[in-house]
């Protein structure tokens, strides 16, 4: 597989989501061509050692991406934990990696 070079500028969306109580800002940028997601840019609010794993997550993200890997074949790679909504159980990401993929996933939808 050969990583796709993205143009310089380039459509985006930034998402705010939550996992574990945190806030996370999520930007997602497309391929002007196809649509697709193509880079991942994460950040957390209260920064510190969350912020710098969710950058350095957010670069193999990106590059896995680039590289064709599906973001469904990426979320479905990583954990999973039960939790508890006001509708029952259900199940949610195990970690802040896995709450920056549902973002991208959901701007597939």
């Amino acid at each position: 597989m050969t990583r796709q070079t993205l143009p310089p500028r380039r459509p985006n969306l930034t998402v705010a989501t939550a996992w574990d109580g945190h806030e996370i800002l999520v930007t997602v940028g497309f391929d002007p061509a196809t649509g697709e997601p193509m880079e991942v840019f994460a950040n957390a609010a209260k920064g510190g050692a969350m912020a710098a794993t969710l950058a350095d997550a957010s670069v193999l993200v990106s590059i896995a991406l680039q590289h064709g890997v599906a973001p469904d074949a990426l979320a479905k790679s990583l954990g999973r934990v039960p939790t508890f909504t006001g509708a029952g159980m259900s199940e949610g990401p195990a970690s802040p990696v896995g709450a920056v993929l549902e973002v991208v996933r959901g701007c597939l939808a």
